[in-house]
């Protein structure tokens, strides 16, 4: 099983990991909550950072297993909520000006079949475990593709408008073989055209994963 150890923020809402050896994975497709571990969609802080997040990407926490954030979840339920009512407790986890707040509490209320203001911290365990079971339920846990991917470490410019790409150490590959790898989402590398018409690579802007291109240039040895 892999161990994952850092993951950024990929191409078209990716989500690449990086394991113990060094290999990379991209998480495509499906939610959010499966692509970043976090079936709760919890935002980085205080809760989240007791349970090793390894990652952030559009606000939300990424952590290297599916067990940590829902871990960090029934934390988060069980303490700073504990005092509060589902009612409470969905209108501060998920507040109206990003969510349909009522449609929410409907639904907990109806799984949980918790009708009055009953707090967490007296919620049988039955009804607490319905608690999160509907919040991961409701945030939408659908699971993707997953991808290896490799960086490119150099690029030797070989003629007038001809690259080659560096996989791992030594391996040269061509600009077409790395357009394909591109379109199978095997590098972090946009395909662009060109005003002929012409299809070149180039680096996502602000990529966390991909070096510049321009930036790794080298001498044909």
């Amino acid at each position: 099983m892999k161990q994952f150890v850092k993951a950024v923020g990929g191409l078209k809402h990716s989500v690449i990991y990086t394991d113990t050896d060094g290999r990379h994975y991209r998480f495509y497709g499906g939610t959010w909550a499966w692509r970043n571990h976090n079936p709760g969609n919890l935002r980085p802080g205080f809760y989240a950072n007791k349970h090793d997040p390894i990652g952030s990407t559009h606000h939300l926490a990424i952590f290297p297993t599916n067990a940590l954030g829902r871990a960090a979840l029934i934390d988060l339920l069980q303490s700073k909520y504990a005092n509060c009512s589902i009612h409470e407790m969905i209108y501060q986890f998920a507040p109206p000006n990003e969510n349909p707040t009522k449609k929410y509490e409907a639904y907990l209320r109806k799984v949980t079949g918790v009708t009055d203001d009953k707090k967490l911290r007296d919620f049988t365990s039955t009804q607490f475990k319905k608690v999160w079971e509907a919040i991961e339920h409701f945030e939408k846990y659908t699971v993707g593709e997953i991808v290896e991917v490799y960086p490119i470490f150099g690029v030797q410019i070989i003629g007038k408008n001809r690259y080659q790409y560096c996989l791992n150490e030594g391996e040269w590959i061509s600009e077409s073989e790395c357009i394909l790898l591109a379109k199978k989402r095997k590098v972090e590398l946009e395909i662009c055209l060109s005003k002929l018409d012409n299809q070149f690579l180039r680096t996502p802007p602000n990529s966390l994963f991909q070096k510049r291109l321009e930036d790794i240039i080298c001498k044909k040895s």
